[in-house]
C-alpha cells in the first residue's frame, strides 16, 4: 500500500475516510452474512477550489457473503454525518449480488471543529441488516511544499516496510471488481491493482496487485 501527497493545492483540507481500502474491514450479520470492505468518502475543502465546503466523492466498494462463504446479494448505503446530524443529499445506496460498487459526487457544510462521521448500513438478501456502523472521519490540513516533501519521504521510508506485508486478501476482492472506474477516484486496474485519489490530486492510494 502506497500513499503520495502532492502539493498542488497549499492551504486545503482532505477529509476523508477509506474504509473499503484495508483487507481487514469486515462486518458480521446476525444470520452471518459478512461484508469486507465498505463505505468510503474523500472531500477537499479549499477557501477559494471549493468555496470553503466539502465537495468530493462518497462511495461503496465491498464484497459479502452469506454464512456458507458463497457470494449473497445485498444494498449498501453511505451517509455523512456531521455534529450528529445527517446529510442527506450526501446519502447514497450501491447493490450486487457478492459485489457492490459505486460512487457519487458530494457537498457538504462542516467547520473545523465539527465531528464528521461516515455511517454505513447493509441489508443482506436474506433480510438480516447491520445498522449505523459510523467511524470518525479524519482531516488534513496540507502545508506548504517542503513540509509536503517531508511527509513524502517519510511515506516512502514506511512504504519500504510495507512493501513486506501481505496484502493478497484486498488483491482477492479488488480482481474480482476489475476492471472498475468510479470517475477516476477509484480505479482498479485488469489484475487487481488498486489507486485512490482525492478529486483535486493531493491524495493517492495505490495498492499493486502484480
Amino acid at each position: 500500500m502506497k500513499k503520495t501527497m502532492k502539493g498542488m493545492i497549499v492551504g486545503a483540507s482532505v477529509l476523508a475516510i477509506l474504509g473499503a481500502v484495508s483487507p481487514a474491514a469486515s462486518a458480521t450479520s446476525s444470520l452471518g452474512d459478512n461484508i469486507k470492505g465498505g463505505c468510503f468518502f474523500n472531500t477537499d475543502e479549499n477557501a477559494v477550489a471549493t468555496n470553503g465546503q466539502n465537495q468530493g466523492v462518497i462511495g461503496d466498494l465491498s464484497a459479502t457473503t452469506d454464512a456458507t462463504g458463497a457470494p449473497t446479494g445485498a444494498t449498501v448505503t453511505c451517509v455523512i454525518e456531521v455534529n450528529g446530524i445527517k446529510q442527506t443529499a450526501t446519502q447514497h445506496s450501491y447493490s450486487g449480488t457478492g459485489v457492490q460498487a459505486g460512487s457519487d459526487p458530494i457537498v457538504f457544510t462542516a467547520d473545523s471543529n465539527a465531528t464528521v462521521l461516515l455511517c454505513q448500513d447493509v441489508t443482506y438478501a436474506d433480510g438480516s441488516t447491520e445498522t449505523e456502523i459510523c467511524p470518525a472521519a479524519t482531516s488534513q490540513d496540507l502545508p506548504p511544499q517542503a513540509v509536503i516533501d517531508e511527509i513524502n519521504f517519510i511515506f516512502d521510508t514506511v512504504n519500504g516496510v510495507l512493501s513486506g506485508i501481505d496484502t493478497s486478501a484486498l488483491c482477492t476482492v479488488t480482481k474480482a471488481l476489475a476492471p472498475l472506474d468510479l470517475g477516476g477516484v477509484v480505479v482498479i486496474a485488469a489484475d487487481g491493482s488498486l489507486t485512490i485519489s482525492d478529486p483535486l490530486g493531493l491524495i493517492v492510494i495505490t495498492n499493486s496487485c502484480s
